[in-house]
């Protein structure tokens, strides 16, 4: 499990160096869930060794939801300041998901052909 938990923050890590050398838009976290996979892609044994550790981490996911919560609720003002530029990120980005993923099909269906 040892092993498991320090190759998880490792990669995470990993992953935060290389968003700050490379001026990444994403967060270092995702960089290394992303090595993380590259790697049990190609060695097995990865996904072995992490898996012991990841568990009780997914057992407990809902505890990781608190500190964001505890910001929502005070940084409650300048959410409210910005309900708008807010509503309107989430709304449009809900609308552009959904037409992309609906043209999307509707290609992949013509391509397919008929049943």
């Amino acid at each position: 499990m040892l092993v498991g938990l320090v190759l998880l923050l490792g990669l995470q890590l990993l992953g935060t160096c290389l968003v700050r050398l490379l001026h990444l838009p994403v967060p270092g976290a995702v960089v290394g869930l992303l090595l993380l996979l590259l790697l049990g892609l190609r060695f097995r044994g990865v996904i072995a060794r992490v898996e012991p550790a990841g568990d009780p981490l997914l057992k407990h996911l809902q505890l990781l939801f608190v500190p964001p919560g505890v910001g929502i609720v005070t940084e409650l003002h300048r959410i409210a300041d910005n309900a708008g530029a807010l509503a309107l990120a989430v709304g449009g980005s809900f609308v552009l998901g959904l037409l992309t993923a609906g043209v999307l099909l509707q290609r992949l269906l013509t391509r397919r052909g008929p049943a």
